[in-house]
């Protein structure tokens, strides 16, 4: 437990030092902040638009979608990278630490800026609807609502563990974030390659990690009823209906995308001269 709450310390010293960590949180909350307040004007003036929970927590959750998960990568990248460059790693090993528990303390970082994503998200989503006119149901949140927030953590966690892993084989800040966009820009082309190849081939692209991510964070493979009434409405319009892999297929696969993510850069923190 001595070792545990050094660590926090550490880390937490760094953090709240480095001006990207203010600077990154701030724009995060202002953007869900303007969301927020846009959604309680609207409630405001169209009374037919519904602002009040239980109905509203995807609008609410809204905000852990795929740009918090790049603000989480980003993060961690301009957090741990320069550590190499600035030998403060280093010098955190000299002073005692070993490598894995060094390597602990970034997880931990991982760990409290995905928690702190999320409860930003809830304080200011929760705020707005203190302030909307809207009447909510008779309960405040439904067993789909946690299973969308639960997978949108997951989301956090899985764009947050490949940040960690490029801050730690690449450990420049610029060419890892440059990776970070490059991957996601050669994962959409490759999959429009393979699309062509027809059904088959198509299905083996649903299991890479970006659309594993996407599927994951729409609101629409963890609210059945909402599908099914999507579905419903593409049907009349002669279009194909949307599916999705099962949630637990998607939770396992994230699972383990983050789980690979953050084995390759313990090995590489650990093999490597910090």
């Amino acid at each position: 437990m001595k070792i545990l709450n050094v660590l926090v310390r550490i880390e937490t010293l760094k953090t709240v030092k480095r001006r990207a960590f203010w600077v990154a949180v701030g724009v995060f909350a202002a953007i869900n902040t303007s969301v927020a307040v846009d959604n309680v004007r609207t409630a405001r003036r169209f009374p037919d638009f519904s602002h009040a929970l239980p109905e509203s927590w995807p609008r609410v959750l809204s905000g852990l979608t795929s740009p918090a998960g790049f603000f989480i990568a980003v993060l961690i990248i301009l957090l741990v990278a320069p550590e190499f460059s600035w030998r403060t790693g280093r010098q955190n090993v000299i002073d005692g630490l070993s490598k894995e528990r060094l390597y602990a303390g970034k997880v931990m970082l991982l760990a409290g800026l995905v928690a702190l994503f999320v409860a930003t998200v809830l304080l200011i989503g929760i705020g707005g609807i203190l302030f909307s006119p809207s009447e909510g149901g008779p309960e405040i949140i439904r067993s789909t609502d946690f299973s969308y927030l639960a997978g949108l953590t997951l989301n956090l966690l899985f764009f947050g563990s490949a940040g960690l892993m490029l801050a730690t084989l690449i450990r420049s800040a610029g060419p890892a974030m440059g990776v970070l966009f490059l991957y996601f820009l050669v994962e959409g082309a490759i999959v429009g390659l393979i699309e062509r190849a027809g059904e088959t081939a198509t299905r083996i692209t649903e299991y890479f990690p970006v659309n594993i991510s996407d599927d994951l964070g729409d609101d629409l493979a963890l609210y059945p009823e909402v599908l099914a009434s999507v579905n419903a409405d593409r049907a009349e319009r002669g279009l194909a209906p949307l599916e999705f892999l099962d949630v637990e297929v998607l939770v396992a696969a994230v699972l383990a995308y983050s789980t690979i993510f953050l084995l390759i850069s313990f090995l590489s923190m650990r093999r490597r001269d910090l």
